[in-house]
């Protein structure tokens, strides 16, 4: 067991510091999310006034998405980083060392998740400096942080199962577009009664919908809203299904 720990912390230092590798390269998953924060809560501002609207302003109603996006976005690079690995070939030398496959997989997650934790924070900062309310209080930031830590790192799996099958970069790079219609195929810009029929088919099975409904509760109302426990529970099974499917791609990787 202490082998398997040793193993998590030596890949999890590695795996982070290529979260600076380019640092250029972080500016456009911090700018996205702000500048799409800014246009729409200015743009659409006057839609809070529309008859039942919840009674916050549209930028409190966006705001959690700001965060969630930033969140969103840093789970991207996690399968582009393991293609790279497999090319060069320092994957399959994790593989023929007697390093607990787990650990690898955990290793990639955690640099997720710190680079989650970077990217969401200067997007909260900002949301508080714009005078966003946060309900649940400090201990809300940390929920809220779990949950959409928890829901990238099982995002991001999605990016390293198809690098471990496939180990091509351009089409785990152009997977990158599956987060467009699994963010806005939700409640993220309006609330679900107000969303046309099929709109809103759409978002009742999409699982982001439960994080996005999750964060914005933990936001907005407080801990009595079942969209929080709800929300952990979706992350919690999308990561423990994601985790046993990137494990089960390993072999592909050996052929």
């Amino acid at each position: 067991m202490s082998t398997f720990f040793s193993d998590w912390y030596y890949l999890s230092i590695r795996n982070t510091k290529q979260i600076w590798r380019p640092v250029m390269a972080l500016i456009p998953s911090m700018f996205i999310p702000i500048f799409f924060f800014v246009v729409n809560s200015q743009s659409f501002s006057k839609v809070s006034a529309i008859p039942g609207f919840p009674h916050v302003s549209y930028k409190e109603f966006i705001a959690p998405v700001a965060i969630f996006t930033a969140i969103f976005f840093s789970a991207g690079n996690a399968g582009i980083e393991l293609v790279q690995d497999i090319a060069s070939g320092y994957f399959k030398k994790l593989l023929v060392m007697p390093i607990n496959r787990l650990a690898i997989i955990l290793g990639k997650l955690t640099e997720v998740a710190v680079q989650s934790v970077l990217q969401g924070g200067i997007v909260l900062v900002l949301l508080f400096a714009v005078g966003v309310p946060f309900k649940t209080g400090f201990f809300g930031v940390i929920a809220m942080f779990s949950m959409l830590i928890l829901f990238a790192m099982a995002w991001s799996c999605i990016g390293m199962i198809a690098a471990l099958r496939t180990q091509n970069a351009r089409l785990v790079q152009s997977m990158f577009v599956l987060v467009f219609p699994f963010l806005y195929l939700t409640t993220s810009q309006m609330p679900r009664e107000m969303l046309p029929d099929t709109f809103r088919i759409f978002a009742t099975y999409n699982p982001v919908t439960s994080i996005v409904e999750g964060v914005r509760a933990l936001v907005l109302d407080g801990w009595g809203n079942p969209a929080i426990w709800q929300g952990f529970l979706v992350a919690g099974i999308l990561f423990v299904v994601m985790v046993a499917l990137t494990l089960g791609s390993f072999k592909s990787a050996l052929k």
